[in-house]
């Protein structure tokens, strides 16, 4: 019998097959874990391609060492092509480099994870955008000797991005380059372009993140936020309207503005636009002023031919009025009651003619007459015309200074300027209740006083008087005072805005100038300025009279249209030793004129007259008779210019008295 080996022998191969059992079991225990592994990387795998990923390897060289059939797919290549590969060659040149750099890093252990977004041009000429991020696989007590990467298609996102980049730039760049505002905005400005810096004058970080209505004019405020409160409501409000700005330098500026929503980002704005309309505004208003000017231009032309109709037929009458009671006052006792009557009515027609007169100037169709005037008389003489245009409650006081010098002018203009001014005093007192002074004076001017007072008017120092109506009404505000010379410019509710700038030109006509004092409750002074003559006017002029005893001879011709005028003129001729013929047109005043042509002394013609008129009656008789004389006579203001003057023969215009007729006659006569 074998002995059996000792303890001591077999101890070893009983290690020896223990150590086989537990590497058996070891290999068991690392195989199934591997599988396991294996199935879990699978799962993960099949998860991420689900999710859009996918999971690569490349090995320590940069070469793909694992693939997926997915990754094969979206690159375009197979997977024999692929292994092997390196992974730079997939991607466009200009990426390679940063994609070996990476590589590399994370190798080295540098890099814990890198992140690359790459473009890649697949072999049919396809590109797409992939996302690249690796991470080293790593094994413990050694360096890495691959890297994991993880693959997601980017094309779509990119191509996104891009196509937004796009609308972007051209947004940019068509609002950069529109001729007009751009911007957006929720209560606060989020983008200005530069049309809207150059109508604002804003930079944009000016405006950035500022309220909407910075830049709005403030008369409009109220309307931008209104109409933005009511936006957001849901209301339905214009988004198309003229909208006042402000420029920064602070004059305004007029847009055509246009509100839209839009929505960015999922959030709403609102875009504006906004066109700069400045010059089409102005020149809207500009055209609009020029129409209204013209209208009232023609309204005066209007008033104007409907005075002068007036004005000469009531001429015509006052002639008839003032020639008879002329012809009573001389033939009746010189301390009669018919005296005295015939002197009112002969005084009264002279007044309803300088009424008449001061009608034709309002209107703008009468004519000067400069002659050396009394101030203080001037304003008595439409003393009850001037109480009579003021309200009941309104007082009107004198202060006319004594011995004052005589001046220049023309007294139905001077009474016209006096009754605007005392009218417009009289508007100013609000309640109707106050008072208003007439003051007259005399004031030396000197240059210190042109310049404080009256700068800008062609005034030189010197003597003058001056005519202040001074009243307790509202007064006026300084904007106010600057215009109110402008022509038809009025602060009444109706009117035609002439007044004051009518009396601008009467006075500058007569070399004078205006001072005005005005405070707001404080009432209103208006001084009127007035070149003076060296003594008062009884002094300076004097009138010739015509000899009481003066008689004359022949025959005189008188052709007028109205028979009481004729009637009137004979007797007056008659009465000195005239013979008279009459003729009440233009063509029977020229058959007289051929008949007597011989033996006339004078003619007497009316200029405006039916069937023919004097203008032509008088050249045919020229033809005639060319050393006649002639008197040419008219009802119109502004014909003795036109008659008289422009023709050099003498010209008497009505109303006229016997004597100023009998003056004309006897002038000719020599």
């Amino acid at each position: 019998m074998t002995p059996l080996p000792s303890p001591a022998a077999v101890l070893p191969w009983i290690v020896v097959g223990l150590a086989l059992v537990a590497l058996l079991l070891l290999a068991l225990i690392q195989r199934r874990r591997g599988l396991e592994r294996n199935q879990a990387v699978g799962a993960l795998e099949r998860v991420a391609e689900v999710a859009g990923l996918l999971i690569a390897q490349v090995d320590e060289e940069g070469r793909w060492e694992k693939v997926s059939t997915g990754l094969c797919e979206l690159l375009g290549r197979q997977e024999s092509e692929l292994l092997g590969m390196p992974l730079f060659e997939c991607l466009y040149p200009e990426y390679r480099e940063r994609c070996e750099s990476d590589c590399a890093e994370l190798l080295r252990g540098g890099l814990r994870s890198s992140t690359l977004e790459a473009r890649v041009l697949r072999p049919d000429d396809s590109e797409i955008w992939i996302q690249l991020n690796g991470t080293p696989i790593k094994v413990p007590g050694v360096l890495p000797h691959s890297i994991q990467i993880i693959v997601r298609d980017t094309t779509r996102a990119q191509r996104i991005a891009q196509s937004l980049k796009d609308s972007e730039e051209k947004f940019r760049t068509l609002s950069d380059n529109i001729n007009c505002g751009v911007f957006l905005y929720t209560d606060v400005f989020h983008y200005i372009n530069p049309g809207m810096e150059a109508i604002t004058g804003y930079l944009a970080e000016e405006l950035l993140g500022q309220p909407i209505w910075k830049p709005v004019h403030p008369d409009e405020q109220d309307l931008v936020r209104e109409r933005g409160e009511a936006r957001r409501r849901g209301e339905a409000v214009p988004d198309r309207y003229v909208l006042k700005l402000l420029h920064k330098d602070g004059h305004p500026i007029y847009t055509d503005f246009i509100a839209r929503p839009v929505t960015l980002g999922g959030k709403v704005y609102g875009l504006g636009t906004a066109f700069d309309i400045t010059d089409r505004v102005l020149a809207a208003e500009d055209r609009l002023r020029i129409e209204r000017q013209i209208l009232e231009a023609q309204k005066l032309e209007s008033l104007g031919l409907l005075a002068g109709g007036i004005a000469h037929d009531f001429n015509n009458l006052l002639t008839v009025i003032l020639g008879n009671a002329s012809i009573i006052a001389e033939e009746v006792p010189p301390k009669s009651l018919l005296k005295a009557c015939a002197t009112t009515v002969v005084d009264t027609c002279h007044r309803a003619s300088d009424l008449t007169r001061q009608m034709l100037a309002y209107s703008g169709k009468g004519r000067f007459v400069v002659e050396a005037t009394d101030l203080n008389t001037t304003v008595m003489g439409i003393a009850s015309l001037v109480e009579s245009a003021l309200p009941k409650l309104i007082t009107l006081h004198y202060e006319l200074g004594q011995d004052l010098p005589g001046l220049n002018a023309d007294r139905s203009q001077l009474q016209q300027v006096i009754l605007n001014l005392v009218t417009n005093a009289g508007e100013s007192i609000a309640d109707g209740s106050g008072t208003i002074t007439l003051r007259t004076g005399f004031q030396q001017l000197e240059e210190a006083d042109i310049a404080n007072a009256y700068a800008g008017q062609e005034l030189r120092p010197g003597p003058y008087l001056f005519l202040d109506v001074t009243d307790s009404g509202q007064g006026m505000d300084e904007a106010t005072k600057v215009r109110i010379f402008e022509p038809f410019f009025t602060t009444k509710a109706v009117g035609r805005g002439l007044g004051l700038a009518a009396i601008q030109g009467i006075v500058r006509s007569h070399q004078g100038g205006i001072w005005i004092d005005s405070q707001l409750e404080k009432g209103t002074t208006f001084r009127v300025l007035l070149p003076a003559l060296g003594a008062p006017v009884a002094l300076v002029a004097g009138a010739s009279a015509m000899p009481d005893d003066w008689r004359g001879s022949g025959l005189v011709l008188v052709v007028d249209d109205e028979e009481s005028i004729r009637a009137m003129a004979a007797i007056a001729l008659k009465r000195v030793g005239f013979d008279v013929v009459v003729a009440g047109d233009g063509r029977e005043g020229i058959e007289l004129f051929r008949r007597h042509a011989s033996e006339l002394r004078a003619v007497v013609l009316d200029f405006v007259m039916p069937v023919m008129g004097g203008e032509a009656a008088l050249e045919e008789m020229m033809k005639i008779a060319p050393e006649v004389p002639v008197i040419l006579s008219s009802g119109y203001e502004g014909d003795s210019e036109s008659l008289g003057t422009a023709s050099g023969r003498s010209f008497l215009q009505k109303p006229y008295t016997i004597t100023e007729l009998l003056e004309k006659v006897r002038s000719l006569m020599g």
